[in-house]
C-alpha cells in the first residue's frame, strides 16, 4: 500500500486538493506500515526511507525550502517524537548496572529500542530534506544527544554481548545504531560552526565510536563511520588502523578502497597508499589470469553461460575498473615518495634515519632517472602496471569517462543521514588519473630528451639528430594534449593551475634549448637562450602567484601541503634539476647565474620554488601544533574518552609531519646551491 501511495503522489498533477489527498494517503500508509514492523525489524527504516524522500520533495516543491514546513512533514515529526518518547527505556545514569531478564522481558526491551532508534531515523530524515531548517527541526523534535546515549548506555545492560574475537559468531549491538545516529547529529552541528569552534563535537563524537567499538568490535559501520570522523579531524593514521581491522580483502579492496585512499594522500601517507595501489593492481592482475583458466574449465564442462558470464564480468567491470585507474595515478604519484621506514620487513631497531627522495622508486631529478625513466617506459605497455596510465592518458578522449567502471559499493554508508562523507566523483578521479599520467608521461619524455641532447661547439648550435628531433617531437606532442587536460580538469586561479603553468614551461624551456628551430637561419645559440629566459620568467611569476594563493589559504593547510606534494612539487623539483643537468651541458650551469642569462633565470625560479617549499613546511608544522582543550562539562562522554581520540590525532599528525619534513627540507637544501657563484 506504501508504494501504491507513493505512485499516486508521483503521478498526481490536478488540482490542489487531489495532491492534498494523495499527500495524507501517503503519510498515514507510512505510519501504518511504520508502527507495525518497526518494533520487528532494524531494516524498516531502509524499507521506509526512500518514500520519506518522496513525500517530503511532494510536500514542499524545490524554491521553497526555506520557507516553514509542511503540515504533513508536521504531523510525521509530532508522530515520530511521540512514537521515540514512548519507547525510551533509560532512566539515569546512575542506576545502570547488568541485569538478568526473562525471555519475554529482552524481547520486549529489544522490540521498544528498535522502534526508539527507528523514530529518531524518521526525524533525522525529514530534517536533512529540509536543508535550511535541519538544526531547528532536530531541535524541536529530535531527543538531545544525552538523552540517546543514556539509552544507548542503558542497552548495554540487557542485551547480550558479542562473540569473544577467538571465535563464534561475529554480531553487532543493536544499540550501535544509536551511536551512529549520535555521531551524524555532533557531525552536522560541527559543520555549522566556525572551524576554531567544530574540533569538540568531532572528539565528542570520535570518543563515542571509540567506546561503541569497545563493546562491538565487529560492527562496519561504526568503524567506516569512527574513519570519516578521525579523517576531518587530520588523523589519517587512526583512520588506516580502523580500515585495516575490517580485514577488506580480495574484490573488496576495488569496491571499498575509496574510504580510505585519497585520504592518505592528503594524510601524507604515501608508502601507505602505494602498499594499498600496488594491492588493487595485483588483484586485478590475477583476476585476470584466474578468469582465463576457470572460463576455459567451465567451456571444457560444458557450462558456456557461466564462461561468458566470466569474460563479461571482466572485460565490463575488472579491466575498465575505476579504482585500477585511480590506483594507477597513486603508484605513480608517490612512487618517490616512499619512505623505507615503514615497510613491514624492517624492525624497529633498524629505522633508517635518513630518508631521501626518490630512495627506492620514481623520478627525483638524480642521475637514476635516465634508467628509471626507460624502465617505465618498457612497464608502460602491461595494463596492470602502474606505468600504463602514461599510456591511458596519451590516448584519451573527451568521452572517455564513462569507459571505466565505477564499481565503488557506496551503499556500505546507507547509515549517513544527516551528515553525509563527500567522496571523489566518477569525473573527478578520471580526470585526476589521467592528468597525473600526463604529468608523468612529460617527465619521462624530457629526462630521455635531455639524456640525448648534445653539447654545443665554438658556440654554434648542436647538429640535431633523427633521436633527437623524436624525443623533442614525442614531448611537445605530448605537452600539447597535457594542456588541453588541464584546462578540463584545473580550476582556473588555484594553486594547481599556477603549479602546472610552472611544469608546463619546464618542459617548453627543454624543447626549445635542445632543437629550438632546427634547420632555420635564426635558430642561434643565443635565441635559444632568450627564449628559454622568457618561459624561466613566466615559470616565476606563476610560482609566486602559487605562493601567495597559497599563505592566504587561512590556517588549515596542512592536508594541502599533503597532496601538492607528490601532484606538484615533486615533479617540478624533478624538472628543475632535469632543466640544469641540460643547461650544465650547454655552459649555462649554476656557478654561471651572474653572468648567464639563461642560469640566472633558472636560480631566480629555483630560489622561488625554495620560497614555496619553505612555506609549505611552516605549514605542517603548523598543523602538528594544533592542540584540543579538553572540556570536563561535556556529558557524553568523559575526560578518558577525549584524551584517548586527543592522543590518537597528535600521534597521527606527527606521523604526517614525519613523512613529509623530510622531503621538502630536502628539496629546500638542494635548491640552495643555485645561489652559488663563480
Amino acid at each position: 500500500l506504501v508504494e501504491l501511495a507513493s505512485l499516486k503522489v508521483k503521478r498526481s498533477n490536478g488540482p490542489g486538493e487531489e495532491i492534498e489527498q494523495n499527500l495524507a494517503f501517503l503519510r498515514g500508509e507510512i505510519c501504518k506500515y511504520s508502527e507495525k514492523f518497526a518494533p520487528l525489524a532494524s531494516c524498516c527504516f531502509a524499507d521506509i526511507r526512500p518514500y520519506l524522500c518522496i513525500l517530503s520533495k511532494a510536500s514542499c516543491p524545490e524554491g521553497n525550502s526555506g520557507s516553514p514546513i509542511s503540515n504533513d512533514l508536521k504531523l510525521l515529526l509530532e508522530w515520530a517524537k511521540v512514537m521515540w518518547s514512548d519507547n525510551f527505556q533509560a532512566v539515569d545514569d546512575s542506576s545502570q548496572s547488568e541485569v538478568e531478564l526473562s525471555h519475554d522481558e529482552a524481547r520486549e526491551r529489544r522490540a521498544k529500542l528498535r522502534a526508539y532508534i527507528f523514530a529518531i531515523q524518521f526525524v533525522y530524515c525529514l530534517a536533512a530534506e529540509c536543508e535550511q531548517l535541519t538544526l531547528q527541526l532536530l531541535e524541536e523534535y529530535a531527543p538531545a544527544n544525552k538523552e540517546i546515549a543514556l539509552e544507548w548506555r542503558s542497552s548495554l545492560t540487557y542485551l547480550p554481548g558479542v562473540a569473544p574475537k577467538d571465535g563464534g559468531q561475529k554480531e553487532v549491538l543493536p544499540g550501535d545504531e544509536l551511536v551512529l545516529l549520535m555521531s551524524q547529529n555532533l557531525q552536522k552541528t560541527a559543520s555549522t560552526k566556525a572551524s576554531d569552534s567544530s574540533a569538540m563535537p568531532l572528539l565528542e563524537a570520535a570518543a563515542l565510536l571509540e567506546e561503541a567499538m569497545d563493546h562491538s568490535p565487529y560492527n562496519p559501520h561504526l568503524k567506516i563511520a569512527s574513519m570519516g570522523v578521525y579523517l576531518q579531524l587530520g588523523a589519517s593514521h587512526r583512520a588506516l588502523s580502523i580500515y585495516q581491522e575490517m580485514g577488506v580483502k580480495q574484490i573488496q579492496m576495488d569496491s571499498c578502497a575509496y574510504l580510505i585512499l585519497p585520504s592518505l594522500i592528503t594524510g601524507g601517507l604515501y608508502t601507505s597508499a602505494v602498499r594499498l595501489s600496488s594491492s588493487i593492481l595485483r588483484l586485478h592482475s590475477s583476476t585476470s589470469k584466474d578468469i582465463k583458466d576457470f572460463a576455459s574449465k567451465a567451456l571444457q564442462n560444458g557450462y558456456l553461460f557461466k564462461a561468458r558470464e566470466m569474460s563479461t564480468f571482466q572485460r565490463a567491470k575488472m579491466r575498465p575498473s575505476l579504482q585500477l585507474l585511480y590506483s594507477k595515478g597513486v603508484v605513480m604519484d608517490c612512487a618517490s615518495l616512499l619512505n623505507a621506514n615503514d615497510f613491514e620487513e624492517i624492525s624497529s631497531g633498524e629505522q633508517i634515519s635518513s630518508v631521501k627522495l626518490g630512495t627506492e622508486k620514481g623520478l627525483c631529478g638524480g642521475d637514476e632517472d635516465i634508467l628509471r625513466s626507460e624502465q617505465i617506459a618498457i612497464d608502460s605497455s602491461s595494463h596492470f602496471n602502474a606505468p600504463c596510465v602514461i599510456h591511458e592518458a596519451a590516448n584519451a578522449t573527451s568521452d572517455d569517462v564513462c569507459v571505466y567502471s565505477d564499481n565503488r559499493d557506496m551503499d556500505i554508508n546507507y547509515f549517513e543521514i544527516l551528515h553525509r562523507k563527500q567522496h571523489l566523483t566518477q569525473t573527478e578521479m578520471v580526470t585526476d588519473s589521467l592528468l597525473k599520467g600526463h604529468t608523468h608521461g612529460l617527465l619521462v619524455r624530457a629526462v630521455m630528451a635531455v639524456e640525448a641532447a648534445k653539447a654545443p661547439k665554438k658556440g654554434k648550435v648542436p647538429k640535431s639528430t633523427e633521436e633527437i628531433a623524436y624525443r623533442c617531437q614525442s614531448l611537445t606532442r605530448a605537452l600539447a594534449k597535457a594542456t588541453h587536460c588541464s584546462l578540463v580538469s584545473l580550476d582556473a586561479d588555484s594553486i594547481d593551475e599556477s603549479m602546472w603553468k610552472v611544469f608546463s614551461s619546464l618542459c617548453d624551456v627543454i624543447g626549445v634549448v635542445i632543437i629550438g628551430d632546427a634547420g632555420t637561419e635564426s635558430d642561434t645559440l643565443l635565441g635559444r637562450e632568450n627564449a628559454a629566459v622568457r618561459l624561466l620568467e613566466a615559470a616565476v611569476l606563476s610560482v609566486n602567484k602559487a605562493q601567495t594563493s597559497f599563505n592566504s589559504g587561512g590556517d588549515a593547510r596542512g592536508a594541502l601541503v599533503c597532496q601538492l606534494l607528490p601532484n606538484c612539487i615533486v615533479p617540478i623539483y624533478t624538472m628543475i634539476e632535469t632543466t640544469a643537468r641540460l643547461f650544465s651541458l650547454f655552459g649555462w650551469g649554476k656557478r654561471k647565474r651572474l653572468t648567464k642569462a639563461a642560469a640566472g633565470a633558472l636560480a631566480c625560479l629555483a630560489l622561488s620554488f625554495r620560497s614555496l617549499v619553505s612555506d609549505l613546511l611552516q605549514a605542517v608544522t603548523t598543523h602538528r601544533r594544533v592542540e584540543y582543550g579538553v572540556s570536563n562539562e561535556t556529558s557524553l562522554v568523559g575526560e578518558d574518552g577525549l584524551n584517548r581520540v586527543v592522543n590518537e590525532i597528535n600521534q597521527s599528525r606527527e606521523m604526517t609531519k614525519d613523512r613529509v619534513d623530510p622531503f621538502l627540507d630536502q628539496m629546500r637544501i638542494d635548491l640552495t646551491s643555485y645561489e652559488e657563484e663563480e
